[in-house]
Parts: C-alpha cells; structure tokens; sequence
C-alpha cells in the first residue's frame, strides 16, 4: 500500500512539474481545457517605414485581414476561429460604401513539443465575401467596384514559443486551395484557382487569458 502511494504521489508532482515552467520570467503553463488566446501577426520594420509593423491574420488565398481566437477544448486540441466585419466609406458625395464579411474555422492538433515550445497540425475552412467601393476623389488608384467571393482549405502546421508565461510567437505553414471569384460592377465575373503550398510572410504574437 505504500508503494502504491508514493508512486501516485510521484506521478502526480512530475506530471505538475511538466505542466509548469519556472524561470526569472515567470511560471509558465501550457495552454489546456478552456483556454482562450488571441493573436495578431507582425513583421520586424527593418526599412524604418512610415507604416506600422503589426497587421491580423490573412484569410488563405486572399488580402483580406481578420481577427484570430483559439480555444482549446483539451491540452492537445483547439478551435480557432477567424473572422472580419468591416464596412468603410469616404463620406464623398455618391460614394460607394465598402464592406466586408470573412469567417474561418479550423481545428488544431497540438503535439508535446517541449517545455515553452508547442507544435501542432491542423487544417482550416475559409469563406469570405467582399464588395470594394471603387476610385474616388481620397482614392482614385484604386480598382473598379467589384464584389468579390472567396472560399479557401488548407492543411498546415506551426508553432507556439512562450517567451512569457501567457505570451507567445509563433510562425505556420500551409499547404491548401483557395478559389476567388471576381465580378467587376456591370461586367461578368471571372473566376480564379490556386493550389499551393503558403509560407506566413510574418511571424504570429499572440496573447492567452
């Protein structure tokens, strides 16, 4: 009976030992049952451009940016979720207004990887539907108006590195198809299609509660 004890006890304090990390830093706990993350993606802005040096997550196969949560139902499995509503208009007299509406949804299989680094597989679904406004007086570069429908799959795979305990930077590749139909205002619509294999142009930082 006491073997049996002290091997429970044994096994209890370095399964605990394994879920936490303790540095100078912090204690650091992998993500598990109803953890919630958020994440945004970012490039290092080596030119010292005017612009800024964080974006969102793309939808695969298209421009369009949205927003990006994960929550996991258990230590090695996730939902995540993207999504954009967005609608713009130059309050120009007869402007067009645009807008914009894109959800994806996708499950992550997360692996043991090791101590504050997580690897996992996965593969999303991606539909979005996008009506631009057009050239205008502030904008008269842009494009025809033209309403804009995509759907899009993938399978990838990625990492997460905390380097503090409830932040993270991560980096994904991914192998999918992605078709995009294009309709020009008065004109016929023109549809293209892609299979190919993606690199993420930018590094992930994301955030847990």
């Amino acid at each position: 009976m006491k073997k049996i004890i002290l091997t429970v006890a044994a096994v209890f304090v370095l399964s605990f030992a394994n879920a936490q990390i303790k540095t100078d830093a912090g204690t650091f706990t992998k993500p598990s049952a109803g953890s919630l993350q958020f994440e945004l993606s970012f490039s290092p802005n080596i030119a010292g451009a005017a612009s800024s040096m964080f974006s969102l997550p793309n939808f695969y196969g298209s421009s369009i940016p949205g927003i990006r949560a994960r929550k996991f139902v258990s230590e090695t499995k996730a939902m995540r979720y993207t999504g954009n509503v967005s609608v713009a208009n130059s309050g120009e007299e007869d402007a067009d207004t645009a807008f914009t509406v894109a959800l994806g949804v996708g499950v992550e299989n997360h692996m043991k990887g090791a101590e504050r680094l997580s690897t996992y597989w996965g593969y999303e679904g991606n539909i979005g539907f996008q009506s631009t406004a057009g050239p205008s007086l502030a904008n008269p570069d842009a494009d025809g108006k033209s309403t804009n429908l995509g759907l899009s799959a993938q399978l990838f795979t990625g990492f997460d590195y905390y380097i503090m305990p409830n932040i993270y930077l991560g980096c994904e590749i991914n192998y999918g198809v992605a078709i995009l139909n294009k309709k020009p205002d008065g004109g016929d619509g023109v549809t293209s299609f892609e299979v190919q294999p993606n690199v993420l142009p930018s590094f992930r930082l994301g955030w847990r509660f």
